[in-house]
């Protein structure tokens, strides 16, 4: 039996450093919230074995570990955390996240982008190589010390290149070719008759997803590859193991469809350059059927001028922008729809929203610029976003330390915030005294009522910034209240903010927004079975989905509309 006291006593040995060193580090943790000072990193969370860190815990339950370890005296704060022996920075709280959309330094990017393209989009190393060097920042003038070619300023060029063709000048054709291919894609004479359908979701990507990516990169990719759209939705949802970096071997069938997927956008772009003259532009010079947008042509001008870059490189990037537009925007236009005809009474609201908001000469029926500022269609948006949008954001400097609120991130280490912890922060958001609590939907949430001090979304007394006064046409105003996000800038943060703010927002509203106009106006819907837990596995990664298919049953609306082509 001397041999067991002697393993028993190797086994106590060496667990009480363990012990000991977790002790010590609850310890220090703690001291350091209560006591912090100029120059402060955030404090380290403690974890139990020192390599593995927090790597258990956000694989087995990412959302509870971030809630827990970001929380301190039940106020959202910053915390340090070990992963596979890597230090990452947690910032969720207000003053930290207004701080990082603001600070120059972390305006790049590049960081998440590298990421993406080598784990979620299979971009070869060699082609990787470009991006990891550049740092010259995401601004028209590189940052001071900087030595990279103007060729290859890959962050500023990718940057610059989503600006133009997703805001400004840019948005205004995609936005028209959008509405007039879901106009199409919800088409009024569909379903005269009451017809069960297996999955909501699955309707809007079959339907909204592809509408989304024949506006911005035309017909003749789905034309040439039939199978794209399927294809696409089966890589969507090996997304999460690909963030993971899972090899091939553990998921061989992932690889060779996302392979398939670069293959066929490698294909699109022989025959769109064989086919395609300057005749080939839409009238309003941006759309074409070959490449479909401005966005699309500058993007092969523009990255394949970088050096070291492919057609398989830039296929590798572009199905990456395919699933940066769709695979958000899909999901939240179901649970927004969903929403509208679930909650009580508020399908009645907003069909008759819509009936003040028609326009014949329009493709849709609607006067999309007012359906898009409406109080009411917009509260009911951002909710969505709220309550469903749970992603990470990543900012590093490569340049210098930064300070955020009252904490400071060193140089070249990672922050990472995560927009669902600050969509549920209890302490900010407006529960109406707890009749509405944060994890559920409420519509008027985001609506503020001039004769309710009780109304808006955030919670009286939280010493927030007060919301700018907005006066005439700049805060969308009707009889039940007017809407608008200023104040919000660190706790509504489904697109990040800063200069790094997603630009295809604005074209995300419009596509949720008009989607669930154009079904609540033309369709009845009736959901046969309750809205099912969400699925843990994209947490992270943007709009959460059902873990279970959500079947319906759908039937043209009973009325006639006053408008040439509608029943």
């Amino acid at each position: 039996m001397s041999w067991l006291r002697g393993f028993a006593t190797a086994i106590l040995l060496s667990v009480v450093p363990i012990i000991f060193n977790y002790a010590f580090a609850w310890v220090a943790y703690h001291w350091q919230h209560r006591n912090v000072n100029e120059r402060q990193i955030p404090p380290g969370y403690p974890s139990f074995i020192p390599y593995l860190g927090s790597f258990l815990s956000l694989v087995w339950n990412g959302e509870q570990f971030l809630r827990r370890a970001t929380s301190y005296a039940g106020k959202l704060t910053a915390a340090r955390v070990t992963v596979l022996g890597t230090e990452v920075y947690l910032f969720q709280d207000y003053a930290s996240i207004r701080s990082i959309w603001k600070h120059q330094l972390l305006a790049s990017p590049m960081t998440a982008y590298v990421y993406t393209l080598k784990y979620i989009c299979g971009q070869d190393s060699e082609s990787l190589a470009i991006y990891r060097a550049d740092d010259s920042g995401p601004f028209p003038k590189p940052h001071p010390g900087t030595n990279v070619s103007p060729h290859n300023r890959v962050d500023y060029i990718t940057h610059a290149g989503l600006l133009r063709g997703l805001t400004g000048r840019g948005l205004a054709p995609t936005t028209t070719r959008l509405s007039s291919i879901l106009d199409k894609a919800c088409a009024p004479t569909l379903f005269e008759e009451w017809t069960e359908m297996p999955d909501l979701l699955q309707f809007f990507q079959r339907n909204i997803g592809t509408s989304i990516m024949q506006s911005l990169f035309g017909p003749t990719l789905l034309r040439l590859h039939p199978t794209f759209v399927d294809d696409f939705w089966e890589y969507e949802k090996n997304v999460p193991r690909f963030a993971w970096g899972l090899p091939s071997f553990m998921m061989p069938g992932a690889y060779r469809n996302r392979r398939k997927l670069i293959n066929q956008l490698t294909s699109w772009y022989a025959f769109a350059r064989r086919s395609f003259t300057e005749s080939s532009r839409d009238e309003d010079g941006d759309g074409d059927v070959f490449w479909g947008s401005e966005l699309m042509r500058s993007r092969q001008r523009d990255l394949l001028g970088v050096d070291g870059q492919s057609d398989e490189s830039l296929a590798s990037a572009d199905l990456g922008l395919i699933w940066a537009s769709v695979s958000n925007i899909v999901p939240s236009a179901m649970f927004n729809t969903f929403h509208i005809f679930n909650e009580p009474g508020l399908l009645a609201r907003v069909r008759n929203v819509l009936d003040q908001r028609r326009r014949s000469e329009s493709s849709s029926g609607f006067d999309i610029g007012k359906l898009v500022k409406d109080p009411l269609l917009s509260s009911i948006y951002a909710e969505t976003l709220r309550v469903y949008v749970k992603t990470y954001f990543v900012a590093s400097s490569p340049h210098e330390d930064v300070l955020l609120g009252k904490w400071w991130l060193p140089k070249g280490k990672v922050a990472l915030v995560n927009s669902g912890i600050s969509h549920m922060d209890e302490g900010f958001w407006n529960t109406k005294a707890g009749t509405y609590p944060v994890n559920k939907f409420w519509p008027d949430r985001f609506i503020t009522y001039a004769h309710d001090p009780s109304s808006g979304p955030t919670k009286p007394g939280t010493g927030q910034p007060k919301r700018r006064e907005m006066t005439g046409a700049d805060r969308p105003k009707t009889s039940e209240g007017s809407f608008d996000l200023d104040g919000l800038e660190g706790s509504w943060i489904p697109y990040g903010g800063g200069h790094a703010i997603c630009p295809g927002r604005f074209l995300a509203k419009t596509a949720i927004i008009l989607s669930g106009a154009l079904i609540a106006d033309r369709y009845d819907i009736e959901l046969l079975a309750p809205l099912p837990p969400m699925s843990s596995a994209k947490f992270g990664l943007g709009t959460q989905k059902p873990g279970d298919a959500m079947p319906f049953r759908v039937c043209r609306r009973a009325h006639k509309v006053a408008r040439a082509g509608r029943v």
